[in-house]
């Protein structure tokens, strides 16, 4: 079971990570592009339907995880980091993220100049790829184990 709960817990962060990583590059370079204002839209109407999932399944599993085997505990640096990284980004996204996002949807959109968007959007994003990674590494070295 154990084996079977981290290869999900590695999978779904992976996918989340990975998902935000890619995010952050193709979305400055589609709002550029001729069409990237609709283009743009259609992905992000389906973010929540790739990023919600992906993120619960790596705080789920985290959780099982952490409850079935003896090694790890709530007191672990890497737990704690692990909770902390998923909490800042339940509340970055509605409260910083989904803004910028936005403010690129609408230049494109509206076809403005996308470099201040761009900028914002990007800024934001990196921002939470850098909490991401940053637990993905206390993960790895298992920090305060």
């Amino acid at each position: 079971m154990r084996d079977g709960l981290l290869f999900l817990h590695i999978l779904s962060a992976a996918t989340w990570i990975g998902g935000g990583i890619f995010g952050t590059w193709a979305f400055g370079r589609i709002a550029n592009t001729e069409g990237g204002g609709p283009a743009l839209r259609a992905v992000a109407e389906k973010a929540g339907s790739y990023f919600g999932p992906s993120a619960g399944l790596t705080l789920l599993t985290g959780i099982v995880l952490v409850l079935t085997e003896d090694a790890w505990n709530w007191g672990d640096g890497f737990v704690i980091i692990g909770l902390s990284a998923f909490a800042f980004s339940a509340a970055f996204q509605p409260l910083v993220a989904s803004k910028t996002e936005e403010r690129l949807l609408d230049a494109a959109d509206k076809g403005e100049d996308m470099r201040p968007a761009v900028g914002a959007f990007s800024r934001a994003s990196l921002i939470e790829m850098a909490v991401l990674l940053f637990a993905l590494y206390a993960m790895i070295a298992k920090f305060g184990a």
